[in-house]
């Protein structure tokens, strides 16, 4: 996977969040991506997973809805514990 950086904005604030993505997966017939934070004065790295949206040559991702949110983040963490139990045997 190439390496790909995208650049969050915050409407309110104005304040900017570099993310990497590390990861992507399908889900219920929709596209994801898994980023994390770059910034270096954050305390912790912070996980986002955003849906991928393919409109002809454009990419673009859109957050999660709270209905949506833990339906996508245990699927996640279920893709990722499977490839730990693969890398393991």
């Amino acid at each position: 996977m190439d390496e790909e950086r995208i650049t969050l904005v915050d409407e309110q604030t104005g304040e900017q969040t570099e993310l990497l993505k590390i990861d992507e997966f399908d889900f219920e017939d929709r596209s994801y991506s898994v980023f994390v934070t770059l910034n270096e004065n954050e305390d912790e790295e912070m996980v986002l997973i955003m849906e991928k949206i393919i409109e002809g040559d454009e990419i673009s991702y859109r957050s999660l809805d709270e209905s949506e949110e833990d339906a996508v983040y245990d699927h996640y963490d279920t893709l990722f514990e499977d490839y730990e139990d693969d890398e393991e045997a």
